[in-house]
């Protein structure tokens, strides 16, 4: 067989394979799906968003790759909450699964992977977390688990904090849709304050050495 044609072959052959994976993933439910989480994610970090806008981390925004449900938010060996993030609009039982979120090309100069960063409360940077999409009881609606680590700031002074809460969606015609940010549940800490400067000055991999000036 003449090597271009075996060339275009190959190609067309491996345009339907992923061909195919896109069309079997769009066709699993969402909760199912990596592909519906990564929509739903991105839908959301595209909106304006009061409580990121006061938001001030060093460097890209970093997304934890992992989706998962968590029993509890455990970093670096310390746990911050001890219980799962609990709804009455989410329909039990819940799925176990574990999904892996990727970052478009388009965004990477927006966005980047946590990496082996294994300590949250002291990076300067904006860190967040996500679960998969979560049923509910409303059909083509459902909730999301969504965690932030990050800095506020006020003229020379920062504040480092935790937050979960849930985010709300729809899902209509091969589209998510963000509703809102759901008020089932909210849970805050601070962790202390720190100088400004000291941020800005911070080098790659420089973490937040104590709070409190």
């Amino acid at each position: 067989m003449h090597p271009f044609i075996s060339t275009i072959i190959c190609t067309c052959f491996l345009s339907l394979i992923s061909c195919s994976h896109s069309i079997f993933e769009n066709r699993k439910k969402p909760e199912e799906s990596a592909e519906w989480a990564a929509k739903a994610i991105f839908e959301f970090l595209r909106q304006p968003n009061f409580f990121f806008d006061q938001l001030t981390g060093k460097g890209l925004t970093k997304l934890d790759p992992l989706l998962y449900r968590r029993e509890e938010i455990r970093i670096n060996g310390k746990v911050y909450f001890h219980d799962p993030m609990r709804s009455g609009l989410l329909k039990y039982p819940l799925p176990e699964i574990k999904q892996r979120l990727i970052i478009p090309d388009s965004l990477k100069n927006t966005y980047q992977y946590t990496g082996e960063l294994k300590d949250y409360e002291h990076d300067y940077a904006t860190i967040l977390q996500f679960s998969p999409l979560l049923p509910t009881k409303e059909p083509d609606i459902y909730l999301m688990e969504f965690c932030t680590w990050g800095n506020t700031c006020h003229e020379t002074g920062c504040v480092r904090l935790l937050s979960r809460s849930f985010l709300k969606f729809k899902t209509e015609n091969q589209k998510v849709i963000f509703l809102n940010e759901y008020n089932g549940q909210s849970d805050f800490i601070g962790f202390g304050s720190f100088p400004r400067k000291q941020m800005e000055e911070a080098g790659p991999g420089d973490k937040i050495t104590k709070y409190g000036w």
